[in-house]
């Protein structure tokens, strides 16, 4: 996602929103030094904490956390998917990649020039 997110590092148009698995721990503090390990430099990338049930609500029925396990875990259980999801200025999804693989990241960003080129 750095990689992504580095591309566009002065764009104001685009935003990432990463939001953390484990609420609990991520404080924003913690978010904050997870940032500066990382290098991660960017103003448009934002980490994101908060109530675990309300996360982990919104990852599965926002994000479809649980789609590529087969199964729906119970409400309370450790939730993560290495998973992106590009949505347009109008909510829509229009696309989602596999964050561990090269070739979906460079699509990510090839289908973001292309959102820039629509609008």
């Amino acid at each position: 996602m750095k990689t992504v997110s580095d591309y566009f590092i002065s764009d104001k148009n685009i935003q990432f929103l990463s939001f953390s698995v484990t609420p609990w721990i991520d404080t924003p503090s913690v978010l904050k030094q997870f940032k500066a390990k990382y290098n991660i430099k960017t103003k448009n990338w934002n980490f994101l904490t908060g109530n675990k049930s309300e996360i982990y609500k919104i990852a599965r029925k926002s994000y479809f956390a649980e789609e590529d396990i087969g199964f729906s875990k119970d409400s309370t259980e450790f939730l993560h998917t290495e998973h992106f999801i590009l949505v347009d200025k109008n909510r829509r999804i229009r696309g989602i990649y596999n964050g561990t693989l090269t070739l979906e990241m460079q699509q990510l960003i090839d289908n973001i020039k292309t959102l820039k080129r629509e609008n």
